[in-house]
Order: structure tokens, then sequence, then C-alpha cells
């Protein structure tokens, strides 16, 4: 595990700096309740967003129409940690 941290320190982090330095300067001016606020609106907008997908583009492409492979009831599940994340810790 030390080797990849070490391999994305020297590799990713460098350039992926300049892109994220600008959006990191504007957001510490924030207060944290604001941008934690903001992130969880993305989530959740982004959760409410894919109710409104059609069934039929959700599952183009899947071998049968069954309701387990419906992404758009997946979406919650996944969502809800990252949302309780940004809200507890």
């Amino acid at each position: 595990m030390e080797k990849i941290t070490l391999f994305l320190e020297q590799n990713l982090v460098p350039l992926l700096k300049p892109f994220f330095e600008s959006f990191h300067v504007m957001i510490d001016q924030l207060p944290p309740p604001v941008w934690r606020f903001s992130i969880c609106a993305y989530i959740v907008l982004g959760t409410i967003w894919a109710f409104f997908l059609s069934k039929d583009y959700v599952l183009l492409g899947s071998p049968d129409k069954a309701r387990w492979r419906d992404l758009r009831l997946w979406i919650p599940v996944l969502l809800v940690p990252y949302l309780l994340i940004y809200l507890f810790i």
C-alpha cells in the first residue's frame, strides 16, 4: 500500500494540483457548513434526477428487465453512505 501511495504522490498529485488549486482557494474562503451543504445538495439533486430517467433508457442493453437491474433504485442506496459521511464526519 505504501508503494501505491508513494507512486500517486509522485505522479498523480503534480498533474492534478493545478486543476484543483483554484477550486481549493475558493472553497477555503467559505465556512465548512456552506460547502458541506453544497456537497449534500449536489448528491440529493443527482439522486432526484436519476428518478426522472426513463425506465427504457436505464435498462438499455440489459438482458432482461428485472427490477434489480434498475439503476434508478441503486443510486440512492449507493449515495446514502456518501451523504452520511458529509453530514456526520
